[in-house]
């Protein structure tokens, strides 16, 4: 039976606030700056963490907000911020993100923006999304998931599909557990079957490494132009729960239809996706495809003696920790000790874990005695080597581990390369206990 622990407080985190999956989110968009409403500390650290884990430029900006300003909870530090953005950047729009402080003190964000536009008529033409991120509630992928409906809330409008187009358009919305390695094989899996694509937001373009010169707004990521589109497309694919919310303002507003995938790891989510595709445009899997899904199978079969007997414990985001969860327990046979992560999943019940725990670092090192391996972000590091367990790394971040961000999880190639890596730990620790 799957013991769930909630945990009131935080030792060695694990949670990252909203605040920064709602400026990953924006990172993903062409031209948009996000803009971080708080004291100058809030948005350091949140540069310095993805600064770290992407290995880019992660432009972002700050009201500033300090103490007198605090008490006193007027309009100017935040009004005078975005005036400045907008002259000196101009970006397509503005992520205006919020923070734990301003949440708490109370401030009025929709009524201090209709008071901007009042006192800044000239930056009309200008949009600013507001999304609410206090530390306090949700996380990471909380805030990734508000920041993208947020966005299409403002800019979407009701459209009618029009009938020039000879090819259909899918738009894919991303997870944020989805890396760039991920991103392109969707891209190039969903193209092979005649369909147009809008990524939506596409991190793999933006902190992906394509962008060659020093850059004062993210580039390369889904514009705002191709954000309106979104409205005239034929269907949407979620990845990830984060999502959802994303994908019913698309479905309410512009009768844009969906299917959910929880997780897109592992053969059977890749079959069903497949599956659909083929039905969707009734056209066969293409040959590289093929061929990806049996080498997948056939690196389960080569590895599948050393998972035998093995366990692991597993720390991270809901929609990155289901999907691994769910494929090394049900297609590679290792069991699931416990699983730690920040926030509830509706899929979690479906998760054979022994122990499934909204905690931190602190949780996992203690419910993981009787794990072989660690499946965490780069934080746990300590933790592993005291316990003497091999980790891979995977979430955020991952600052000691060139390339991860081009590695892939999902669909066959991910299914593959997964039970190869998994593999190759479980082969060390049978090769160290034996002696040889």
């Amino acid at each position: 039976m799957v013991k769930i622990i909630e945990k009131p407080l935080s030792v060695n985190p694990l949670k990252k606030g909203s605040i920064m999956g709602a400026i990953t989110a924006f990172l993903g968009m062409h031209k948009v700056m996000p803009l971080v409403h708080g004291a100058q500390g809030c948005m350091a650290f949140t540069k310095n963490f993805l600064t770290q884990h992407y290995r880019e430029v992660t432009p972002m900006q700050s009201t500033a907000v300090f103490d007198i300003a605090t008490i006193i909870g007027d309009d100017s530090n935040l009004h005078e911020g975005i005036a400045n953005v907008i002259e000196k950047q101009k970006p397509d729009f503005i992520g205006l993100v919020t923070t734990g402080m301003t949440e708490v003190r109370g401030d009025d964000i929709k009524g201090s923006l209709i008071r901007f536009r009042e006192k800044y008529p000239q930056y009309d033409s200008t949009p600013v999304v507001p999304v609410a991120c206090p530390d306090f509630k949700g996380d990471a992928e909380t805030g990734y998931g508000a920041a993208c409906a947020a966005t299409l809330s403002l800019l979407i409008e009701p459209a009618v599909r029009t009938d020039y187009r000879t090819r259909k358009m899918v738009n894919i919305l991303a997870g944020m557990h989805l890396t760039a390695g991920d991103i392109d094989w969707l891209k190039r899996s969903f193209e092979a079957f005649g369909l147009d694509v809008i990524v939506y937001p596409d991190l793999s373009a933006s902190m992906g490494g394509q962008v060659n010169h020093f850059y004062g707004l993210p580039e390369e990521g889904t514009s705002i132009d191709t954000i309106r589109k979104m409205a005239h497309a034929d269907f949407s694919i979620v990845v990830g729960g984060c999502m959802e919310a994303s994908a019913d303002i698309l479905l309410e507003r512009c009768t844009v239809p969906y299917k959910k995938f929880d997780t897109l790891t592992g053969l059977e989510a890749t079959d069903e996706l497949v599956s659909w595709l083929m039905d969707y445009t009734g056209k066969q899997a293409p040959s590289w495809m093929r061929i990806q899904r049996q080498r997948a199978v056939d690196a389960l079969l080569d590895a599948h003696f050393s998972f035998s007997g093995k366990s692991f414990s597993i720390a991270g985001e809901p929609d990155l920790l289901y999907g691994l969860g769910k494929y090394l327990t049900k297609e590679m046979g290792i069991r699931l000790e416990t699983a730690v992560t920040t926030a509830r999943h509706g899929a979690f019940e479906n998760l054979p874990a022994e122990n499934i725990i909204m905690g931190d670092l602190e949780d996992l090192e203690e419910y993981s005695k009787a794990s072989d391996f660690i499946i965490a972000n780069s934080n746990a590091i300590p933790m592993c080597h005291r316990a003497h367990k091999p980790i891979y790394r995977v979430g955020y971040p991952v600052k000691d581990y060139l390339g991860h961000f081009h590695r892939t999880f999902i669909g066959y190639y991910g299914a593959m390369m997964l039970a190869f890596d998994i593999g190759n730990i479980c082969m060390t620790l049978d090769i160290e206990r034996s002696g040889h």
